[in-house]
């Protein structure tokens, strides 16, 4: 049997582990030594499907355990899709392309992520121990047109200003526009050299 990787809804709880939905009669188990915490009734969990000693569809939650060692379908800056499903000292733990594991460290992301959650990522470095860093965002100036645009967007739909300059706090930055303050100077940048937007003390202005 293939390894698969799937978010499942947990059906029951029993006391030698618990039961996934997977949209037949038969539900599918997650044992007890395969938990990474107790899930709980209907909670979406991210599992690896692989196939336990006697044959049996089996379920784990250790997705390190069965995830790829081989990144040879992947390179560095390559969009990429993710599911997180854990969290270390360093990051979140996050699924590529339902395949490989790798890492988003904590000075590379500016909101808290959480279980389960799927989004677009990049692929930061491929280590030589196998192991994959990954990015939020596009590197370098990559991304930055589509922030520019919505820029211009928010400015025309605020009559033409925003309180918001290269010194506003990160955490405003990221709620407006999803990015890192990095990502949102590139943009900002990007507007005032085309000469369209003035900078003002206290944010600012789109040009007639």
């Amino acid at each position: 049997m293939t390894i698969q990787f799937s978010k499942m809804r947990v059906s029951s709880i029993q006391s030698i582990g618990a039961f996934l939905d997977q949209g037949q009669e038969k539900e599918l188990f997650l044992p007890l030594n395969e938990q990474t915490h107790p899930p709980e009734l209907d909670e979406e969990v991210v599992v690896a499907i692989y196939e336990d000693r006697q044959g049996r569809p089996c379920s784990s939650m250790r997705l390190e355990k069965f995830s790829s060692d081989d990144a040879s379908d992947l390179k560095v800056e390559q969009k990429v899709d993710l599911i997180i499903y854990g969290k270390t000292d360093l990051g979140y733990k996050a699924l590529i392309n339902k395949k490989q594991s790798g890492v988003i460290y904590f000075n590379e992301v500016f909101r808290e992520l959480h279980y389960g959650e799927e989004l677009p990522g990049y692929v930061a470095k491929i280590r030589d121990d196998k192991k994959i860093d990954l990015l939020l965002q596009p590197f370098g100036n990559k991304g930055s047109d589509d922030i520019a645009v919505r820029l211009i967007e928010m400015l025309e739909d605020n009559n033409g200003f925003l309180a918001i300059t290269d010194k506003t706090d990160p955490d405003v930055i990221y709620k407006m526009f999803g990015v890192s303050k990095k990502k949102f100077k590139m943009a900002l940048g990007s507007v005032y050299k085309k000469k369209l937007i003035t900078i003002e003390e206290t944010g600012i202005r789109l040009k007639k």
